[in-house]
């Protein structure tokens, strides 16, 4: 989303600019939403089966589940915290989607 290129070769950013800062945000706050409404009942879920079960920590339901937590935090992205390029983040796809559009667009004007 917001690079150190945005902030600093750009004092001021652009209103189309802006916008799309704002669209993508909001396109991972819905992934995040979602993530989240998903995650609790499966948590609850996965609590009961491990307390049931009484499995070691290896196999701990819950634990696997935060894990998975904690992956789907890092490939949303939604603070910009792993925009290092070490792995996939959802900024990648959004990029392309935009990228796509922009091509279409610029055809569509063309005509």
């Amino acid at each position: 989303m917001f690079n150190e290129s945005d902030t600093q070769a750009d004092a001021n950013i652009s209103e189309r600019r802006a916008l799309r800062h704002l669209v993508i945000f909001q396109v991972k706050l819905v992934m995040d939403a979602i993530r989240d409404f998903a995650l609790s009942p499966l948590s609850i879920l996965a609590f009961i089966v491990d307390a049931i079960r009484k499995p070691t920590l290896e196999d701990s339901l819950y634990l696997r589940l935060m894990k998975v937590g904690r992956h789907s935090d890092r490939v949303i992205n939604l603070f910009d915290e792993y925009a290092d390029g070490q792995h996939y983040t959802v900024d990648e796809t959004l990029a392309e989607v935009e990228e796509v559009v922009t091509r279409e667009v610029s055809k569509d004007k063309q005509k």
